[in-house]
């Protein structure tokens, strides 16, 4: 059996990542959450269910975290703990900067400095780590993985993500040098698909659809969008690549969209035909953000088979149909 843990695992990554692996029959695969954001839905229930999936639930950003771990080899750590959503990084950037930085330490601490793991520790890092040289350094966009990593602003707590995450790269890619452990972190660029919380671009513009209300910010923006099944495609990829060890790797897609763009796809898939209220972006939003894939490629081989149109209407249909946490 190969042995896998996915901290996070009740989240959006960490959940479909964790189902993807548990239905491959030579997995067992340790779930590990505190619900802080992840849901402990149905879908969550029904994937604890399963005879190959074991839950650790567990606050990682405590200090007795540790002992609820299991003390045992693990083949691959996939690191996807942390709390995420943009409307947090201004509304609980304190929490943000906990979730986000301290379970790190945990699972060095346990796995990488005892040298638990045995083929791979994968850090889910972001392209939120590299927003200050992209606006402050012009820096070229489509973004490869060379930029430096610069905390524009300190005092503007949208930061309170990007630079958790500019930490936890440098602290795997330290720790793991150190004490001989192979890793992989990954740099996910605006992931989305169904059950991604309530915190993003999508999820936020569909509970103002289900009220009639046509309201959209960061209209001028542009982001490339990759739906949720590539994402874990791709990131299964570079854990099982022995090229993609030691690598730090953007995931993504290149088809670069403005977000009134990707309104009007939103309100296509709900069947609304109305104008858009169109508001600016919130401060500190980065104007444009696209990958460049060719390491990702080249690694991996990796391409997308969700494009945008069909990704977002699945989605757009799963948030009509589904409550969402508040």
């Amino acid at each position: 059996m190969i042995t896998s843990l996915v901290s996070g695992a009740a989240g959006f990554i960490g959940y479909a990542l964790a189902r993807a692996l548990a239905e491959q029959p030579d997995h067992h695969v340790i779930v590990v959450d505190n619900f802080v954001r992840g849901e402990r839905d149905a879908a969550f229930i029904d994937l604890c269910k399963r005879p190959n999936v074991e839950l650790v639930e567990a606050d990682l950003s405590a200090a007795d975290a540790g002992s609820k771990l299991p003390r045992t080899p693990i083949d691959y750590v996939f690191h996807l703990a942390a709390l995420n959503g943009t409307q947090n990084f201004y509304e609980r950037p304190y929490e943000v900067l906990r979730h986000s930085t301290l379970p790190t330490f945990t699972l060095v601490d346990h796995f990488v400095s005892s040298r638990l793991v045995q083929k791979r520790f994968v850090y889910a890092g972001s392209s939120e780590a590299y927003a200050g040289a992209i606006r402050k350094f012009n820096w070229p966009i489509p973004t490869s993985e060379d930029v430096p990593l610069v905390v524009e602003d300190p005092t503007n707590v949208r930061w309170s993500y990007g630079a958790s995450k500019l930490h936890g790269e440098v602290l795997t890619c330290a720790a793991c040098k150190q004490f001989g452990v192979p890793y992989t972190a990954i740099r996910y660029h605006n992931v989305y698909g169904p059950r991604m919380g309530d915190k993003h671009v999508i999820p936020d513009f569909v509970q103002r659809l289900n009220r009639g209300v046509y309201a959209l910010y960061g209209h001028t923006d542009t982001r490339s969008f990759l739906y949720i099944d590539d994402a874990v495609d791709a990131t299964l990829r570079l854990a099982r690549s022995p090229s993609a060890a030691d690598q730090i790797v953007n995931v993504g897609s290149d088809e670069e969209v403005t977000i009134a763009e990707l309104g009007n796809l939103m309100m296509r898939a709900a069947g609304i035909d109305a104008p858009i209220d169109l508001h600016p972006s919130p401060i500190g939003s980065v104007p444009r953000r696209v990958p460049n894939l060719t390491k990702l490629r080249a690694l991996t081989g990796f391409e997308r088979k969700w494009p945008l149109e069909r990704g977002v209407a699945e989605t757009v249909r799963w948030y009509r149909a589904h409550a969402v946490k508040q």
